[in-house]
């Protein structure tokens, strides 16, 4: 015997019905793919090339601060981060307010890379150690004199650097001097 056609269409519509609760009516769009960070060097070398010159910019900007006295807190910014960036302000701009300066500029050498990180992260990307010589860049008072008669000889310093997607540069995070060691 054959079902009815109405029959047929109800338990069709009873069927739909049923499986219909077993989809989401809320159903959400799946998330983007977040992007992942990519090492923007090649090779060491390029990582300690960019890590001297970061380095000498961060250089740069306290030979300034040092010789005129003033903390620009943005060209500080432009070269380090996080509480390296808190520590360099801090200091340099007690330097400042005492009326301290130099005439001379710290310079370095002798750079070489201790770790180029590609592991996925902007944090601690590359770290180096450089000898770094202050010996011509004492400190004077307002009058001229200098502050400390002892120079301080060159020593290692080591150096690490996050990277700034924003800025497409390295930026000084990390600076412990090994004040025992010299070069």
């Amino acid at each position: 015997m054959r079902l009815p056609n109405l029959v047929r269409a109800a338990g069709g519509v009873l069927l739909l019905a049923l499986l219909s609760g077993c989809v989401p009516t809320d159903a959400s769009p799946q998330p983007e793919p977040t992007p992942t960070f990519v090492a923007p060097y090649a090779s060491d070398e390029e990582a300690l090339a960019a890590a001297e010159e970061a380095y000498a910019e961060y250089l740069r900007v306290i030979n300034v601060t040092l010789r005129t006295a003033v903390v620009d807190e943005a060209l500080f910014k432009s070269v380090a981060v996080g509480a390296e960036l808190a520590d360099a302000v801090s200091v340099y701009s007690r330097i400042a307010k005492e009326g301290k300066y130099s005439t001379a500029d710290i310079t370095f050498d002798q750079t070489s890379l201790q770790r180029y990180s590609t592991d996925g992260s902007p944090k601690e990307l590359v770290t180096i150690y450089v000898c770094e010589d202050l010996s011509k860049a004492y400190l004077l008072d307002s009058d001229g004199n200098r502050v400390k008669d002892q120079s301080v000889p060159p020593r290692i310093v080591q150096i690490s650097f996050d990277y700034s997607v924003d800025q497409e540069t390295l930026l000084l995070s990390d600076r412990q001097p090994w004040v025992e060691t010299s070069c």
